[in-house]
């Protein structure tokens, strides 16, 4: 140890300071320790990457965004399920009088899994990669091919694929998409999926932004409004299912159908909830349509999260308050009865009622999280964030759950 220096102008041993050797790292052994770390870090984040998936080749890794049914040929169903399986992490970015912070990735990709429901068994894997952070998937099937439509963001362009729905071979990228329709010859800007209508609104660079792809038919519209005049004209009989406020207005709502030719549904079915339960209004807005209240049943704050010609599900609470559960019912159609209910302790607990909010807000701010599919016999009810569930159409038992 050096000896004691005494500052200018002061004898007091309190005004002294000692001399020495300087604690902490110093020089090649810092940056050794520095480089340590480092080096821990990336051996953590390519395990998590790409070790731990390898061991696991069963297992459902990374974030959930969308799933869906799929019918194979020998009649069983398949699951087919995307996450993102990015390394997603927060970034933080300094320039002069700037600081801004948000989402990055490193190793941007999704993982699409297909699905044995039955068994949980992971039939195949796709890896698909990206440029940048994945905001918005969804996928639809039809006609023997799954398709994916992916929402533009910082150097991901928006995209449109389809796969083989039997042996998951992509046979569709957006370029071939393009090519298939003139009319995005200049290339496509904006993708966005209409899960009600089963439609792509799409804008492309030389400013067309209202053009329609609709998915059953693989016929692109020019607006939305042409697109509903052909619906229109669509003479197939059917129902659909409206919930209604109970003397106009309030939680409690009613189920009603309502008959007629499904172009006419179709072209007045977000107005239906106004004035189904008014005859006279009804004829008056939509002549030909027909309605019946289907059950006297209430359902409080009641969502139909899907319907067919067989069945509507809906989603409602038991009770409104802090405490509330929701509940699945599933209405038979062809009956007028219900066919089954599943109750909170059923369902994922990440869907009930949060009790420090009230039941509104709670409910208002996550039904967009819960998504419900049917294909033949089953169910499938997914809560975003959690997992999925699969229950069987015939009687309502919960048959697999899956969390991921």
């Amino acid at each position: 140890m050096e000896p004691p220096v005494s500052y200018p102008g002061t004898d007091n041993p309190q005004g002294r300071k000692v001399y020495g050797k300087k604690s902490g790292c110093m020089g090649l052994g810092c940056f050794g320790i520095i480089g340590a770390i480092v080096l821990l870090v990336v051996i953590v984040i390519v395990g998590y990457i790409f070790v731990f998936p390898a061991l696991r080749p069963n297992s459902i890794s990374g974030d959930f965004l969308d799933a869906v049914i799929v019918p194979s040929k020998d009649g069983t169903q398949k699951l087919w399920i995307l996450t993102d399986g990015s390394f997603n992490f927060i970034k933080t970015t300094k320039t002069p009088g700037r600081t801004s912070t948000g989402r990055s990735c490193y190793f941007c990709k999704t993982y699409t899994y297909i699905i044995d429901p039955k068994t949980e068994k992971v039939l195949n894997k796709i890896k698909t990669p990206y440029e940048d952070i994945i905001t918005q998937i969804d996928m639809a099937y039809n006609d023997g091919k799954v398709w994916t439509f992916t929402r533009e963001y910082g150097q991901n362009g928006p995209r449109v694929e389809a796969f083989d729905s039997e042996t998951g071979e992509k046979v569709m990228d957006t370029k071939d998409f393009i090519s298939k329709f003139p009319v995005l010859s200049a290339g496509l800007t904006e993708v966005h999926y209409d899960p009600k209508n089963n439609t792509v609104d799409l804008k492309t660079k030389d400013g067309q932004d209202k053009l329609v792809f609709k998915i059953d038919e693989g016929k692109i519209y020019n607006s939305p409004s042409e697109l509903n005049d052909a619906l229109y004209k669509d003479s197939t009989r059917g129902v659909i299912c409206v919930l209604a406020p109970e003397k106009g207005s309030g939680p409690r709502k009613k189920l009603y159908k309502a008959s007629g030719t499904m172009g006419k549904l179709r072209h007045t079915g977000s107005s239906l909830e106004s004035y189904v339960d008014n005859p006279s209004s009804l004829n008056f807005f939509s002549p030909g349509v027909t309605e019946e209240l289907a059950l006297e049943k209430v359902f409080l704050e009641g969502l139909i999260y899907y319907q067919d010609q067989d069945c509507a599900i809906i989603i409602s609470l038991d009770q409104l308050g802090k405490k509330s559960n929701r509940i699945v019912t599933c209405v038979d159609l062809k009956s007028d009865k219900i066919k089954w209910t599943l109750d909170q302790d059923v369902l994922f607990k990440e869907m009930k009622i949060d009790e420090e909010d009230d039941a509104f807000s709670s409910l208002f701010f996550t039904k967009d999280k819960i998504d419900v599919k049917r294909l033949g016999e089953l169910v499938v009810i997914q809560h975003k964030g959690t997992g999925i569930m699969g229950i069987d159409y015939a009687t309502g038992k919960k048959l697999w759950e899956m969390k991921i």
